[in-house]
């Protein structure tokens, strides 16, 4: 307890920076001096020789060591005047942001010469631009995954490269340039597979029962809840190598059957995990009636040789256990299915799967046929390729020409003779051993896509300075909004040095309405709201039965459907907040007890009042990923709002803080609200607490997976489930009853919001830690953009065209 006193003053008392009103002084002058000072040294340490420079970080593990012990209650100790809870907040406040502020500035911190690696997400974007290939860097044993830093997944002073990457780094681009320049042209096909052939191994013997009853209706497979089909098998395609991996377009023909006031019947194609599960690579509803058959069509990138599975996924249990129940006898070869109204003919011993009124008992599945055809590519996707390998006994002039047309494409700035010059070199050390022109040039475009230049975003060589260069503007913007490379039009206007000279507005509106705006539109609030925690603690199937991974990959989907929708609309971002609407597909509107959807897919729906929903906040995917799986977790809930809404990384917890326990069996039943106000009872706690608990305890009338309620389950204990209370106080003083009123108070400090959606926005497209030096820069983006009547669109664009984002 004495040395944390030592330190704390030692470490205020060094400089003459801070004043000697700041509160951390008053605190430790009054605390911590006594013993530690010029006139007491114990521990043989003085608290004013510790540096107070936070910037420099010579300090910094005593100063969190600082935060530690004054959270933990262990300073002062206990023979000593106490702290009140207001002057521990102050002072854990204070040294929190020192603190903070410090580590983003050494964060962001940089030599002259800055290099961002590229994120897995971005590596796949850029290939696919440069040479048209699709690759997928998440497939094990591809790329290593990126660390994230708060959610983002790009911040280039934590995306390190280890000797790993390399390795793996050369194995990507192998991979990519056999795809995009084969040994053998590779032809797209087109495989159809009846449901004789895929349930019935041909159906000949079922084909000759249904003639004993004169049936001439085509052999149906039936997909129920509980049992696997086959979808695809690498052999219908003639054992397809990795090489045909690429793009397939699927068309099935199927209708489905569905309970009398039970779920939609909803198709999944996916793989079969380790685990025995199937992930999904796509899924839908089949609206489609029996009798009128729906013919759906969509794409999907296979990496080949693949194996698929179909799978009905059922939400209720009765379907899970009526399904799981029957699945051997249905899915014998004896079990012949044609149409519901010949069910009992062909199958009199068969479990029945209806009822007496002709109602289904569980929902399913009828496969007609599917059909595969692919690998697929488009015009767009080989005109990449144009030009980029010379003639076949091309000069080495024009080898050089091709090499440096796709040098500058790839390394996304103009290349130097000096530069080029290692690739040509080893071009010709393989011709003079005899190795073809395109063998030969295949080296050297190895050498140039594993190279610095193209796995990392280079900002600033050797001279000094502080603004980019049209080169380096032009990467910096598309990395931001296409999270790929530059294309043509962009790096032209580069070469030109119109960026700088008056032409970066007019790209930056042609790039918002690009359609690989998508990608920003998927990947900023995937990584802004780390989307990333949902489902890292799947939900206890005991406790939450009706959860499944199509309501989490829907609930996944909803945030970016509608942060699109808003960006579509340039909606202002208090709606991000509250809204009177939102974004849904079938199985959220069942499960958040909205009007059913007549169709597939996500769509905009209205809400009313007491639907609770709209905005983010309660939406099933952000009360879900600050939860753990069995029961809500207010205080992540609160920081989660904390950093997300505000921009505020609250003080890290005592280490050993003590977990909150399951409610005795012999004691009144609590709530997990009840628990916490009793932790906070202690000064110690309270302090950070008052602070964080409001923020996540205005949403305790939604569960562990987003579920609205009025009481909390409490599964130990004795008497009824206790009532929720999601009222509170901020720390302001202003008060709120529920969920609702907490969001009208953030609306109230919607420039608060504003300026926190803009650090986040600027920290994803700088790809580093904001520091204090950029706070001006910042509050000129947030004027503009309340003089834009808060619109997103405008906020991205008021960004790309900031100052800031110009310099280094």
């Amino acid at each position: 307890m004495k040395r944390f006193c030592l330190i704390v003053l030692a470490c205020l008392l060094n400089t003459s920076v801070f004043s000697a009103e700041e509160p951390f002084e008053i605190f430790l002058e009054k605390h911590c001096v006594r013993c530690h000072g010029p006139e007491q040294v114990e521990r043989d340490l003085r608290i004013d020789q510790l540096s107070r420079d936070f910037q420099s970080g010579i300090d910094g593990h005593l100063w969190a060591e600082v935060v530690e012990r004054i959270n933990s209650g262990e300073m002062p100790p206990e023979d000593e005047p106490q702290p009140s809870e207001n002057e521990i907040a102050t002072v854990i406040g204070q040294l929190n942001g020192l603190i903070s502020e410090g580590r983003a500035a050494r964060m962001a911190a940089r030599p002259p010469v800055a290099h961002y690696r590229l994120s897995r997400k971005e590596y796949q974007n850029t290939v696919y631009d440069l040479l048209g290939v699709r690759y997928d860097p998440t497939k094990p044993g591809e790329l290593n995954e990126d660390p994230r830093w708060h959610g983002f997944e790009r911040i280039g002073s934590v995306l390190s490269l280890s000797p790993s990457h390399v390795e793996r780094y050369y194995r990507a681009a192998d991979i990519v340039l056999n795809r995009a320049f084969p040994e053998q042209p590779i032809e797209s096909r087109t495989i159809r597979k009846t449901a004789a052939e895929i349930r019935y191994n041909g159906g000949k013997q079922q084909e000759e029962y249904l003639q004993r009853f004169g049936i001439e209706r085509p052999l149906r497979a039936l997909i129920f809840p509980g049992r696997e089909l086959q979808a695809l098998r690498p052999h219908w395609f003639g054992r397809p190598g990795p090489e045909q991996s690429g793009l397939y377009r699927v068309r099935l023909q199927a209708s489905g059957i569905r309970p009398a006031g039970g779920q939609r019947a909803h198709l999944r194609i996916g793989q079969r995990t380790g685990e025995g599960t199937n992930e999904g690579l796509v899924e839908f509803d089949v609206l489609a009636p029996e009798d009128e058959p729906e013919v759906i069509e969509f794409e999907v990138f296979l990496e080949m040789p693949a194996s698929l599975e179909f799978n009905v996924i059922a939400t209720d249990i009765i379907s899970r256990a009526k399904g799981g129940h029957h699945r051997n006898i249905l899915g014998g070869q004896t079990y012949v299915f044609t149409h519901t109204s010949e069910t009992r003919l062909l199958n009199p011993t068969g479990p029945k799967l209806f009822d007496e009124e002709g109602h289904a008992i569980f929902s399913f599945v009828l496969l007609d046929w599917i059909e595969w055809e692919g690998p697929l590519e488009t015009d767009a996707e080989r005109a990449t390729r144009t030009n980029v390998l010379p003639p076949e006994n091309a000069p080495k002039d024009v080898v050089a020409q091709h090499l440096r047309r796709f040098a500058e494409r790839a390394w996304r700035r103009a290349v130097s003779d000096e530069e080029l010059q290692p690739y040509l070199t080893a071009y010709e050390a393989e011709r003079e051993v005899g190795e073809s022109v395109a063998s030969a040039y295949r080296v050297a475009l190895l050498g140039l896509l594993t190279s610095r230049n193209f796995t990392y975003l280079v900002e600033g060589e050797a001279e000094p300075r502080e603004r980019l260069t049209d080169w380096e503007l032009a990467s910096r913007l598309s990395y931001f909004l296409w999270s790929s490379m530059p294309d043509d039009p962009l790096l032209e206007a580069a070469r030109e040095g119109s960026l700088t000279g008056g032409g970066l507005e007019a790209q930056v509106d042609r790039m918002l309405t690009d359609g690989k705006i998508d990608r920003f539109i998927e990947d900023f609030p995937r990584q802004w709201l780390q989307l990333h925690r949902l489902g890292m603690f799947p939900p206890d199937s005991q406790l939450y039965p009706d959860y499944d991974v199509w309501l989490e990959a829907s609930m996944h989907e909803e945030v970016v459907q509608y942060f699109r929708q808003m960006f579509t609309d340039n909606r202002p971002i208090d709606q991000l907040i509250a809204s009177d609407w939102t974004m849904a597909n079938s199985r959220l509107c069942e499960f958040y007890g909205l009007s059913e959807l007549q169709t597939s897919g996500f769509q905009r729906v209205s809400l009313r009042p007491e639907d609770h929903r709209g905005g983010l906040l309660t939406s099933g995917a952000i009360l879900g990923l600050t939860s753990d799986g069995t029961r809500h977790r207010p205080v992540h809930r609160g920081v989660w709002v904390s950093e997300a809404i505000f921009g505020k990384t609250p003080p890290p917890p005592p280490a050993n803080v003590d977990p909150i326990e399951p409610n005795p069996p012999e004691s009144p039943k609590a709530t997990i609200r009840q628990k916490i106000e009793a932790h906070a009872r202690d000064a110690n706690c309270a302090a950070c607490h008052r602070n964080i608990d409001p923020l996540g305890l205005a949403f305790d009338q939604f569960d562990a997976i987003g579920q609205w309620r009025t009481h909390e389950r409490v599964e130990t204990g004795q008497g009824a489930d206790p009532p929720v209370d999601p009222s509170g106080m901020l720390p302001d003083g202003r008060r709120f009853a529920d969920a609702t009123e907490f969001k009208q108070l953030l609306l109230e400090d919607r420039d608060q919001f504003l300026r926190a959606f803009v650090e986040h926005l600027c920290t994803y497209g700088l790809r580093r830690v904001l520091t204090v030096d950029d706070r001006k820069d910042i509050e000129t983006i947030v004027a503009e953009a309340r003089a834009k009547d808060y619109r997103l669109r405008e906020i991205v664009r008021a960004v790309a065209l900031s100052d800031l984002f110009q310099k280094r």
